[in-house]
Order: structure tokens, then sequence, then C-alpha cells
């Protein structure tokens, strides 16, 4: 073999080398894509599930901001019922004492009449 020959298939081993090596590279980096696509399939199926799982959260707590400003209603109207009976008791009582007070006056009237 020659210097000429040894140089041709020193060329050739590395022309094949660099192919291998070129082809190597190539493959990585398609595997690498792939597996970045799945990686982002799968983040965003678990955006949707936590976009799922928020918008369920949201909608409970509307539902229950609801049931509190109903409940708040319902304590207002009970309040306001409670004074106006607390007002009518009030009334009550004194009509109670001014009657009492008219019949002891008038047991007084009839006392002094008897006597």
């Amino acid at each position: 073999m020659g210097v000429e020959t040894t140089i041709s298939l020193s060329l050739i081993f590395s022309s094949i080398s660099m192919i291998g090596v070129l082809a190597n590279i190539y493959i990585s980096f398609k595997r690498e894509s792939e597996s970045n696509k799945l990686k982002e399939v799968q983040i965003e199926k678990h955006f949707a599930q936590i976009d799922v799982k928020l918008e369920n959260f949201f909608s409970t707590m509307t539902g229950i901001a609801r049931n509190n400003e109903n409940s708040a209603q319902k304590i207002d109207e009970n309040l306001k019922a409670i004074l106006q009976s607390n007002e009518r008791i009030g009334t009550l009582f004194r009509l109670h004492d001014d009657n009492v007070r008219r019949i002891e006056s008038l047991e007084e009237r009839a006392n002094k009449c008897d006597k």
C-alpha cells in the first residue's frame, strides 16, 4: 500500500466516522424533540386537569358565596322580626303595668267607697 492509498483509506474511514457521528447527533436530536413533544403534551394535560379543578373550585366557591348571601339575608330578616317582637313585648309589658295601676287605683276607690 502506498501513501496515497493510506491517505484515501484514512479519508474514507474518517468520512464514515463523521457520517456516523452526524447520524448519531441527528437521531439524538430527533429523540430529544420527540421527548420534548411528549413532555409538552403531558404538561398540557396537567394544565387542562388543573383548569377543570379550578373551575370546579370556583363554582363551589360561588355557590358558597350565594349561600352566605342568602343566609345573611335570612339572618337580617330574623333580626328585624326579633326586634319587632321585642318592641311588641315591651309595649305589652307597659300596657300590663298600666292596667295593674288602673286596677289598683280602682280597688283603692272601691275600698274608699266601702268605708
